[in-house]
């Protein structure tokens, strides 16, 4: 035989054997590519230092004719009294406000009253809605001008969503 025809039947050979190979293997998985799966989020808790609402205290005192009623941290850091006579409830800004996820400090100048300082710490770091449960300890002292104290004391104050 000469050598055309020899490697004719070889490269006929060869290439018999590679489609009987690629017949012979197994067929590809026809499941359909996936999407990956959403991400998850994590829902967190939000913490009590980022919560709306009053603080209201355990116990009521007052100052003159007004009584405090409570503070308030967000949207504005706030002290609130009340008219003894009337029940009107009037607030005031707190100029100086540090409010971390674990301590309280406020400045608030009060014109009826004085100055209001609240200095305290969160009980809980997670907002709770539970009435009966304090969430704040803090020590309340009210000055008048002169710098006399007229009021201090510490007390628990529990949380009330904004209205």
């Amino acid at each position: 035989m000469s050598r055309k025809p020899l490697l004719l039947l070889v490269a006929v050979g060869l290439a018999v054997g590679v489609l009987v190979v690629w017949r012979l293997r197994p067929p590809r998985p026809t499941i359909p590519e996936q999407p990956p799966p959403p991400a998850v989020e994590v829902r967190k808790s939000a913490l009590q230092a980022d919560a709306e609402g009053d603080y209201v205290p355990g116990y009521r005192f007052s100052v003159g004719r007004f009584r405090f009623a409570g503070f308030s941290l967000r949207p504005e850091a706030l002290v609130t009294f009340a008219q003894a006579a009337s029940g009107t409830v009037q607030a005031a800004g707190c100029l100086e406000a540090t409010i971390t996820a674990v301590t309280i400090r406020l400045r608030c100048d009060y014109p009826r009253v004085g100055i209001v300082t609240i200095e305290g710490r969160f009980l809980t770091r997670l907002v709770t809605n539970r009435l009966d449960t304090p969430a704040v300890l803090a020590v309340v002292t009210v000055r008048a001008g002169s710098g006399e104290v007229l009021y201090s004391a510490q007390d628990s104050f529990v949380w009330q969503a904004g209205r």
